[in-house]
């Protein structure tokens, strides 16, 4: 799917995290996903318990979450307002009573129903619950003086690619979806 026809605005929606016990093991790793798969240097991160910036490296698409937001928001909005008049217009044509007799009220209503459950999902996906797991385990990992590498992969094949190096290599990772 295009960038510009998806819901989210961030390039590097596919997120990977993998903890080490030694900064070697994580930066050999990373040095092996970097030559071995199609992933770039600025695609992988090595996270220390040191690091000031750990949440602008595991999320470092700020701009990419507004993006989100104002997309989610505006075509789930609307769209959720087209499916709900579509309700409408489906038991109006279907003759059911309360609808046909009170065309504005019941239209108005399920619009704005379908409206309102739009921007619901919209702020589900803004939230991006699935990145929780990722990074309360980066987090956590850090904390207990461990090695993060952090993994923002741009799509599936690349995501694919480094789960397998990070499967061959027997380390434990956390992921988006």
């Amino acid at each position: 799917m295009k960038p510009s026809m998806s819901l989210t605005g961030e390039h590097e929606g596919h997120k990977v995290a993998a903890v080490f016990e030694t900064a070697s093991d994580a930066n050999g790793t990373a040095k092996a996903l970097c030559n071995e798969t199609c992933l770039t240097n600025d695609q992988v991160s090595v996270l220390s318990p040191a690091d000031r910036r750990q949440g602008k490296e595991l999320e470092p698409e700020d701009q990419g979450i507004w993006q989100t937001l104002v997309r989610s928001h505006v075509g789930l909005s609307v769209g959720g307002a087209v499916s709900g008049f579509i309700v409408y217009m489906i038991l109006n044509a279907l003759g059911i009573g309360f609808i046909s007799q009170n065309t504005v009220v019941s239209g108005s209503a399920l619009t704005a129903l379908g409206l309102m459950l739009g921007l619901l999902v919209a702020g589900g996906i803004t939230i991006r619950p699935d990145h929780t797991p990722y990074l309360m385990k980066a987090q956590s990992a850090l904390r207990k003086g461990q090695y993060v590498l952090a993994v923002h992969a741009e799509n599936t094949q690349q995501l694919q690619q480094a789960k397998s190096l990070l499967r061959a290599r027997n380390v434990k990772t956390v992921q988006t979806l």
